[in-house]
C-alpha cells in the first residue's frame, strides 16, 4: 500500500470512512489512533422524558427519540473511533429491542457500553452482565434461587468470553446458580429503568466453577471469566477478525492473549497493537471485508458528509436487514457473506442512489453536489483505483451522478 492507501484503509476500519479533510490532512494513523484512543470522554446518552404509563404508543415513540439520537451520534460523533468500538460491543454483547422494547434499558446499556468500551474488559464485562437491558434479554431476571435460569450462563461463556470447548454443563449450572438474584425495576414517570440485587433470592451455597470452588456471586463469576487465559485469545481474535481479517493465525492469537493479560485486560491495548500490527496494513487486510449495511451507511454518509435524517436512515437500515439494535440472535449480525444477498445488494444499491440523488426535504439525504469534484471522489470513495472499474459512460456524468456510481461499485462494498 502506498501512504494514502494506508491512511484511507485505517480510516475506513477506524470509523467507516475517511473525510477528505482527515486524508489531505498531516495527521497519521498513529495520530489519529493516538488522539481517538487518549480522548476518555465518551459523548453522553441523552436523558429520555418520562413517561406516565407505559402505553405501547407512548413507549414506542419515545423509542424512536433513542433511535433518533444513535442514528445522529453514530454519524456524528466527535471520537468516530469510539464509536466504531461502541459498535462492536453492541454486536459483542446482543440485546435486541424486539424482546428488550424498554427504551430506558437501551439508553442505560448504552451509557454503560460507552462509558467502558476502550476500559478494563472485565468492569465492561460487570456493567453488561448486571445492567437491566441483558438482565431482561437473557432471562437473568427470571434467575432464582432453586429455580435457575441457565440462559445467560451459558451465553457468557459461549459467546462473550472463553469460546465453545473450555467449559462443561455443569459450569453452566454452577455459573446460573453464582448469579441468582437480580430483578428489574422500571420508573416510567422517572425515565429510568435499574437492576437491583436481592440476597433472598441469591443461591447462597458454595458453587464449583470452572475447576474452582467458593460461594460465588455475579462479581466472582465476572472476575474469574475476565482473567481466564482464553478469554483474551477469544476476545483478540474476535476484534481481528472484525479490523484486520478474518481467521488470524495461531500465533496472532498467542500474541493478543499475552497483551491482554500483560495489560489487565485493557481494551485500549488491544486495539492499539492490533491498529500498529504490519499484518494491519498488508495485502490480505486490505479492501478484504464487506462492508455490513450499516459500515455502508455510515461510511458513504460520513464520507460524503451528507446531512441525514434518522429516521430516513433507520428506515435504510431495516430495508437493508440491519436496523440498529435489531439484530436476529444472541449471536450477532451475520459475517461478510452473510450480506451477499440478491435483495440486499439491491436495497444497497438503491439506497446509494437516494443518499445523493434525492432532492427535496421529503428526501431524508442533502448531498451538496458542489462540494466536490470528480478527482476528488475517486480520491476518497476508490483510494485512486480505478483502473477497470469506471464504465466510459461516467466521461459525462455530474458529479451527484458519479457519485451515486462509485457508491455502487463492488470495489467501494469492500471496506
Amino acid at each position: 500500500m502506498d501512504p494514502h492507501q494506508q491512511k484511507a484503509h485505517f480510516l475506513r476500519r477506524a470509523t467507516g470512512g475517511a473525510t477528505l479533510e482527515e486524508l489531505n490532512s498531516n495527521f497519521s494513523p498513529l495520530d489519529y489512533l493516538e488522539r481517538w484512543l487518549n480522548d476518555v470522554t465518551p459523548d453522553p446518552v441523552p436523558p429520555l422524558p418520562g413517561l406516565p404509563t407505559n402505553d405501547p404508543k407512548l413507549v414506542t415513540e419515545v423509542r424512536q427519540q433513542f433511535l433518533d439520537w444513535l442514528v445522529k451520534q453514530t454519524l456524528t460523533a466527535s471520537n468516530p473511533f469510539h464509536e466504531r468500538i461502541v459498535s462492536f460491543w453492541r454486536d459483542h454483547f446482543v440485546v435486541s429491542l424486539r424482546k428488550t422494547n424498554n427504551p430506558y434499558m437501551l439508553a442505560d446499556y448504552e451509557r454503560r457500553l460507552r462509558n467502558y468500551a476502550l476500559g478494563d474488559f472485565q468492569e465492561l464485562l460487570f456493567q453488561v452482565t448486571t445492567s437491566p437491558a441483558m438482565l431482561h434479554y437473557l432471562d437473568g431476571n427470571q434467575n432464582r434461587r432453586g429455580k435457575i435460569n441457565e440462559n445467560y450462563s451459558r451465553e457468557v461463556m459461549e459467546l462473550f468470553t472463553i469460546g465453545l470447548g473450555n467449559y462443561k454443563e455443569t459450569d453452566i449450572q454452577e455459573g446460573a446458580r453464582a448469579l441468582t438474584g437480580w430483578t428489574i425495576q422500571t420508573n416510567w414517570q422517572e425515565a429510568n429503568s435499574i437492576a437491583v440485587f436481592r440476597p433472598a433470592q441469591h443461591d447462597n451455597g458454595v458453587k464449583t466453577f470452572l475447576g474452582r470452588k467458593g460461594n460465588f456471586k455475579t462479581e466472582d463469576i465476572v472476575q474469574i471469566l475476565a482473567n481466564h487465559p482464553q478469554t483474551g485469545r477469544q476476545l483478540g481474535a474476535k476484534l481481528w477478525h472484525t479490523f484486520v481479517y478474518p481467521n488470524p493465525e495461531p500465533h496472532i492469537i498467542d500474541r493478543l492473549g499475552r497483551i491482554y493479560q500483560e495489560n489487565n485486560r485493557s481494551i485500549a491495548k488491544l486495539l492499539e497493537a492490533i491498529f500498529t500490527s504490519e499484518e494491519f496494513y498488508s495485502d490480505r487486510a486490505y479492501r478484504s471485508q464487506i462492508r455490513t449495511p450499516q459500515e455502508f451507511m455510515v461510511g458513504a454518509i460520513r464520507q460524503l458528509q451528507v446531512q441525514a435524517d434518522p429516521k430516513r436512515v433507520n428506515s435504510a437500515l431495516r430495508s437493508m436487514g440491519q436496523a440498529m439494535y435489531n439484530p436476529p440472535t444472541v449471536k450477532g449480525w451475520a459475517d461478510d457473506a452473510g450480506w451477499l444477498t440478491a435483495s440486499s445488494l439491491l436495497s444497497r444499491l438503491n439506497i446509494a442512489r437516494q443518499i445523493v440523488l434525492a432532492t427535496g426535504d421529503m428526501a431524508g439525504f442533502k448531498f451538496d453536489r458542489q462540494r466536490f469534484t470528480k478527482p476528488d471522489l475517486i480520491f476518497l470513495l476508490l483510494d485512486n483505483r480505478t483502473e477497470g472499474t469506471l464504465p466510459p459512460s461516467t466521461e459525462n456524468l455530474a458529479v451527484h451522478e458519479f457519485a451515486a456510481v462509485l457508491l455502487s461499485l463492488p470495489l467501494y462494498q469492500l471496506a
